[in-house]
């Protein structure tokens, strides 16, 4: 453990020296004070995030995420040599990057909205997106750690999570669609669900929007989720999915670290 918390504290003061990470923490913040400048709208700011947080959002995550652990790997390699375990090092590398992304996402969002939080009644509105992006970035960063270990090559690796981050952010949905028109004389509701549950980036979605009176803007996922479950109990198992989905990938990554042949 205490090495651990050695090279987090490293690898964090490592980080922070990293300018452009700051340019997306400024994106962020410019962005969340621009739309609450520009609506007086609350639900709408926290619409106009929400499309952020599910495209921009895991998409810096995944390619820093990655591109850092490649860029790590001799390093990674020395200190196999050392008296650190396998598990110190994983967790090392693999918590700075995954607290100190989500530590930016946090305060890029929430500064700007820091009175909104403070005055509106729609505060658990904004601390709902907050965990859709910090649930995103946990999960994109043990998506960007898994594909680093199981591909020795960068280019293959950069290519196969960007092809992952396209797929859940964009492909999906499609797929639902085709699903639905094509299968459209049968009862789909519980396939849809099926499908829903499998897409992390359409549950950070609808952690949000199972929370709002925008029923136009659900899309079919939501409709479903919020006529079988209703908004609380979609919630949690909203909440339960997401963080299955952070610990599987984690997980898998942990135990082919430890196995693995660096």
């Amino acid at each position: 453990m205490g090495e651990t918390l050695k090279l987090l504290s490293t690898d964090i003061r490592n980080l922070i020296r990293i300018r452009w990470l700051w340019f997306y923490f400024l994106s962020l913040a410019c962005g969340s004070g621009l739309f609450l400048y520009m609506s007086g709208d609350l639900e709408k700011v926290v619409l106009s995030l929400l499309n952020v947080t599910l495209l921009i959002v895991p998409l810096i995550t995944a390619f820093f995420g990655i591109t850092y652990f490649y860029d790590s790997k001799n390093f990674i390699k020395f200190l196999l040599t050392q008296p650190v375990s396998r598990r110190e090092v994983f967790f090392g590398k693999f918590l700075s990057v995954s607290i100190f992304m989500s530590l930016l996402y946090f305060l890029g969002v929430s500064l700007p909205l820091g009175n909104e939080i403070i005055r509106t009644e729609h505060r658990s509105l904004i601390m709902l997106l907050i965990l859709s992006g910090v649930s995103l970035t946990l999960l994109f960063s043990s998506l960007a750690f898994l594909v680093g270990i199981l591909s020795e090559d960068k280019a293959k690796g950069v290519s196969l999570l960007l092809g992952i981050w396209l797929y859940l952010a964009v492909l999906h949905d499609g797929v639902i669609l085709a699903v639905i028109y094509i299968f459209r004389e049968y009862p789909l509701e519980k396939v849809v669900l099926a499908l829903t549950l499998i897409n992390p980036v359409d549950l950070a979605r609808l952690l949000v929007i199972l929370n709002l009176d925008v029923a136009a803007l659900m899309g079919v996922s939501g409709a479903v989720v919020k006529d079988f479950l209703g908004s609380f109990l979609g919630t949690l198992v909203v909440l339960i999915s997401i963080t299955l989905w952070i610990a599987v990938p984690a997980t898998l990554a942990l135990i082919l670290f430890e196995r693995k042949d660096l």
